[in-house]
Order: C-alpha cells, then sequence, then structure tokens
C-alpha cells in the first residue's frame, strides 16, 4: 500500500501511537479500565471452572488448593458449597461436609447431585452418631437420597444409593427388603445389567440361591461376553456351591480378558476360583489361585487365611 494512501496516513494518527505493551497507548488504558470495572463474578469465573476441571479429572489435592484461594464474590457459589462439600466427604470430615452441603442445597434445591452428596453426609454422621441421634440422621439421609431420585428419576447411580439405604436400614428409619427389591426392578428398567446384579445381591443376601441364578442365567445369554456376569457367576457358584464347573469356566473367562473399568478385583476373582477349586478337589490349583489373589492383593485376609488353612 503506498504510504501516502488514506490508509497509511489513518494508522499514523497520534492517538494510535503504541506504547511498551505493544497496545496503542489510548487502547491500552481503556483496557485496564474495562479490567478493573469487571463483575467479579467474571473476574472468578475461570477460577471456578479450573477449580472443577482438577476434581472432576480427580486431581483432588489441586482442587482442595483451587478451591481454598476462592473467595465468595463469585456468582458460582452453589457449585462452590456442592465441590468443597464433596471434597471434605472424601477427607472424611463430615463435621464440614454437611453444613457445606445444606448451603449447596439451599443455593440449588433443584440440584439432583446436591440431595445425593447431602444424603450421603447425612448417611455417614449417622455412623458416627449416638445410638439416640442415628436416627435422625438417617431419615435426613433417606430424604435426601429420595429427593434426589425425584429431581433426576433416569440416573442409576442415585436409584443404587436409596437401594443400598433400603436393603440396610430398618423399617423404623424407612428401610425395608419390599423396598430394596422394588427399587433395584425400577433401576432394571432402566439398565438390565446394573439391575440384575442388584436383585443378585439382594438374593444372595437372603442365601436364594436358585432366584439369583434364575436372574443371572438371561443376563449371560444376553451378554455373553460381559466379564462382570461371568464373575458374578462364579462367585454364585462359590458361595452356593452349586454349577461348580460352569463357575470355573466362568471365572477363568473373566481372568483371561483384559481388566476393564468398574470391574471386580482380579484378586477376588483368584479367591473365588480358588474356593471351587478346593470344593472340586484340586488343592494344588487352589493353592495357586489364593497365591495370585495375595499376589494381586496383599491385604486379602480370605486368602491368606485360606492358604493358610490349606498348608
Amino acid at each position: 500500500m503506498p504510504p501516502t494512501s488514506p490508509a497509511s496516513r489513518l494508522f499514523r494518527r497520534p492517538a494510535l501511537v503504541s506504547g511498551r505493551s505493544g497496545l496503542p497507548r489510548r487502547l491500552a488504558g481503556f483496557t485496564l479500565t474495562l479490567v478493573l470495572l469487571m463483575p467479579a463474578a467474571v473476574w472468578a469465573a475461570s477460577d471456578v471452572e479450573t477449580a472443577i476441571a482438577h476434581f472432576e479429572a480427580r486431581r483432588f489435592a489441586e482442587a482442595e488448593a483451587a478451591f481454598a484461594a476462592l473467595t465468595d464474590r463469585s456468582d458460582r457459589q452453589a457449585d462452590i458449597a456442592y465441590y468443597r462439600g464433596a471434597l471434605a466427604l472424601r477427607r472424611n470430615e463430615v463435621a464440614t461436609a454437611v453444613p457445606l452441603l445444606e448451603q449447596a442445597v439451599k443455593l440449588a434445591p433443584n440440584s439432583a447431585r446436591a440431595h445425593q452428596a447431602l444424603g450421603d453426609a447425612y448417611g455417614l454422621s449417622a455412623q458416627k452418631a449416638s445410638l439416640l441421634s442415628k436416627l435422625g440422621w438417617a431419615k435426613k439421609c433417606l430424604a435426601s437420597y429420595e429427593t434426589a431420585v425425584s429431581l433426576a428419576p433416569d440416573v442409576v447411580a442415585y436409584r443404587l444409593c436409596l437401594l443400598a439405604y433400603y436393603a440396610q436400614a430398618p423399617g423404623i428409619a424407612g428401610g425395608g427388603r419390599d423396598k430394596a427389591f422394588a427399587t433395584a426392578r425400577e433401576i432394571q428398567r432402566l439398565d438390565p445389567i446394573q439391575g440384575g446384579l442388584s436383585l443378585i445381591n439382594l438374593h444372595v443376601s437372603e442365601k436364594a440361591w436358585p432366584e439369583a441364578f434364575a436372574v443371572i442365567e438371561p443376563l449371560l445369554t444376553s451378554h455373553p461376553d460381559h466379564g462382570e456376569l461371568h464373575y458374578q457367576f462364579g462367585r454364585l457358584a462359590s458361595l452356593s456351591g452349586q454349577y461348580r464347573e460352569r463357575g470355573i469356566a466362568s471365572l477363568r473367562r473373566f481372568l483371561a480378558a483384559p481388566p476393564a473399568t468398574g470391574e471386580t478385583s482380579r484378586a477376588q476373582a483368584h479367591f473365588r476360583l480358588g474356593t471351587l477349586l478346593e470344593l472340586e478337589g484340586d488343592l494344588a490349583g487352589a493353592r495357586e489361585a489364593y497365591t495370585r489373589a495375595i499376589e494381586a492383593d496383599p491385604n486379602h485376609r480370605a486368602a491368606r487365611t485360606a492358604l493358610d488353612r490349606m498348608k
């Protein structure tokens, strides 16, 4: 572009002469003014997102530091209270977690995850409470879980916590086996495998072996390559003493496949295999399985006990 063009003269105007920052002086001053006048909520937004990203990526130490550095200027107080409460729960600091999660629920009453986490905090409080106050905490726990499910009825994780409560709590605290089975069937409607596994666990707790096998058989037929289902069949065979050869084959198939996220540990599978081999009279194979269980998990007490018994 020729230096005498209108554009070149425009770019040489004194109003747009650059300073050391590389920005035109007037523009630099205007930008600084905008930053100083920027609302605190906008200024802090990136810090909140960074803290949340650390938590979601399971970088909990970094998340702790990031949330501790936040101030009360952000408009994300509900999120901040939720994540700080969740971090306190991870530290098992229930006295800190409860008020933070209560604040999260107050600020965001339609947040299912906040009600769920508050239920966890109340449940932990019930475990630590005196006998006289356990019931009050337990009922708060139940109410929070039920609210979470009502707000997000299609989230299986929330229903699983409610199922665990119903299965473990006495009737006076709102628990009950009928409620647990009904919840497991609701989960089965949303997720056939997870719901089926829940039903199996309930049957196992009652040693109702035919009912448990009746649930797992069709699941294996429809999902023949599902590793956890093969483990669960071997577990049922180990606990009941039934279908032992099939149980051994299922556990070996489970152990031969690459580990998948969320599956039962290899140590536990080796232990169940050892119990079946011992029942079948294959003592050498049982010893090897128990040894592998301990190699996978040196703290596996049941495998150590079984191995000591066989010496």
